[in-house]
């Protein structure tokens, strides 16, 4: 039996980072509903999102091209989009297709928050 070929989404904002867990495959098929999440959250002015890849078996060329065709207007806005808790095989298409040139990845949610509170000014004194 084939894996299940569905993509669950769910944001959960702690501001200002929106958390949005993914699941099953990422294709041509079920890619159209990400996207539409994505253009949810950047319609909000949410600009800090963090993809949790964890649940997600395969990415197809049409889901990564999801990510690139968003992160322009998401960057262009002072933020951006990171990918975190991939799965081996998810991971090893990343590497393969030299995506960290593009866009961050993380092995947890709370690297991937660090890493926005790095991009964070500190506040005057």
């Amino acid at each position: 039996m084939a894996p299940e070929k569905n993509v669950r989404t769910r944001a959960r904002t702690n501001e200002p980072i929106t958390v949005i867990k993914v699941g099953g495959y990422i294709d041509f098929t079920t890619s159209d509903e990400l996207d539409r999440v994505l253009q949810e959250q950047v319609k909000k002015r949410n600009y800090r999102i963090i993809l949790d890849l964890a649940d997600v078996d395969y990415i197809s060329s049409r889901g990564w091209s999801i990510f690139l065709s968003r992160i322009k207007e998401i960057r262009d806005n002072n933020g951006d989009l990171k990918l975190a808790r991939m799965k081996p095989d998810v991971f090893e298409v990343f590497e393969l297709l030299e995506f960290f040139w593009f866009i961050r990845s993380y092995q947890t949610i709370e690297e991937a928050v660090k890493d926005f509170d790095k991009d964070v000014p500190p506040m005057p004194e």
